[in-house]
């Protein structure tokens, strides 16, 4: 970096040498040209008055006294004229050279004052300094931060509070370091100058959450909700989300959020297996229900059905293959009174349908008294049933009040 600014400086000089030095021939010949164009000026004019005096003298407008006179103050104004030019010339060709080494001087020295001032010579050194971090396998999220790089962040960011990503690694920092408070004050200050980043917003709110003891509080709350307008896919929101439903007894809005968040999520990481242990708690929860022992508007509902469904491990199937849960009359037409899909990566899992399920109006699961149970892995996508499809089909079901419970176990292939 100093190369680069040293390098910068010597082109600067030459703009401030070549008036003084690549010029000073061609400053010096000119100064000569107009020089020998005063004095040709100057014996052309008394010439001219020569000529008039004589003129004059002929025609006896002066006599021989007079023109003398005239003579000699023509020559006494020549000879002045030529000493003047002649006293400018040195004057002329050494004029602002006096400047030269005060430019010299204070050329560089406000050069550097403004860099440091107005340029990245800080930034550079912190880009070194995550360079050299990564360098030695260091992850960033881990408490094995570079002291040296955490004070020049905490020092840039005062003479730079708008670069957001300083703000967001200093709040990383505090995080691996359990300081909450200080990593919500971090990223509060980024959404200062970002009020709208979608991912500031996610993290302040979790940052929030934690630092409220793991409570939707009312600030907590308004946090979430503008995170989730910002970005209603972001998996930190949706897991947030998720607790929120959890927390206020929703606990089949709680399933809909994480299971929205595991989309995005590997399913053999820890994240998606800590959703999934929240889901399967959920589902517990929503099963237990049927007795009437929990009251939440999820499951407030006459004609319900809880359909447990899992998948035989010898099943060829991917994570991402739909899987259909379906409620058919026994006896009438083979359109589902309530059906749900899902896919495979999230079975086991107890769905819940009801009349909000149902497909077609009047058509709802409170309008039949025996209903059979279907949960069918497609191989093509489509709703449809085919050949090669894997389904589980459930016994005849009597429908009553309190909601009925039903095990599905994938594990026949269609002919």
């Amino acid at each position: 970096m100093l190369s680069w600014i040293l390098g910068l400086i010597a082109i600067g000089f030459l703009f401030v040498l070549y008036p003084f030095v690549f010029n000073k021939d061609s400053s010096i010949a000119k100064g000569k040209e107009q020089s020998k164009i005063a004095e040709k000026d100057n014996i052309r004019l008394f010439k001219e008055q020569l000529e008039q005096f004589q003129r004059q003298l002929d025609v006896g407008d002066i006599d021989a006294q007079q023109f003398k006179r005239l003579l000699a103050e023509a020559e006494h104004l020549l000879l002045a004229n030529t000493t003047l030019e002649s006293q400018q010339k040195p004057k002329d060709l050494a004029g602002g050279l006096w400047l030269l080494p005060i430019l010299l001087v204070a050329f560089p020295l406000a050069t550097i004052a403004v860099y440091q001032q107005i340029g990245a010579i800080d930034d550079q050194e912190i880009a070194a300094l995550i360079e050299a971090q990564s360098s030695k396998s260091i992850n960033l999220a881990s408490p094995q931060w570079d002291v040296e790089l955490i004070d020049a962040l905490k020092e840039r960011v005062i003479s730079r509070p708008r670069n957001i990503y300083y703000w967001a690694m200093l709040a990383q920092w505090a995080i691996s370091n359990d300081d909450i408070a200080s990593a919500n004050q971090y990223f509060a200050a980024a959404l200062k100058v970002e009020p709208a980043d979608s991912f500031l917003l996610a993290q302040y709110a979790e940052s929030l959450f934690l630092l409220e003891g793991n409570r939707f509080t009312p600030r907590v709350t308004t946090a979430v909700n503008a995170a989730f307008a910002a970005d209603a896919t972001s998996q930190t929101v949706l897991g947030l989300k998720g607790i929120e439903a959890f927390s206020n007894n929703d606990h089949s809005l709680a399933i809909t959020y994480w299971r929205r968040a595991q989309q995005q999520l590997d399913p053999a990481g820890a994240i998606f297996q800590g959703l999934q242990a929240g889901i399967d708690g959920a589902q517990r929860l929503l099963a237990s229900s049927a007795d009437g022992s929990l009251t939440t508007s999820a499951i407030v509902q006459s004609h319900s059905v809880y359909a447990y469904v899992s998948i035989d491990p010898r099943v060829p199937a991917s994570p991402d293959q739909r899987v259909f849960i379906a409620a058919l009359r026994v006896d009438g037409s083979p359109m589902p009174l309530a059906a749900k899909k899902i896919s495979v990566f999230q079975l086991p899992a107890t769905i819940l349908l009801t009349d909000m399920d149902a497909l077609v109006a009047g058509q709802e699961l409170s309008t039949a008294s025996r209903v059979k149970v279907v949960a069918r892995l497609s191989l093509s996508g489509s709703a449809t049933p085919q050949a090669g499809d894997w389904e589980a089909v459930s016994d005849t079901i009597m429908l009553n009040e309190k909601g009925v419970n039903v095990r599905l176990y994938i594990n026949r292939q269609r002919k």
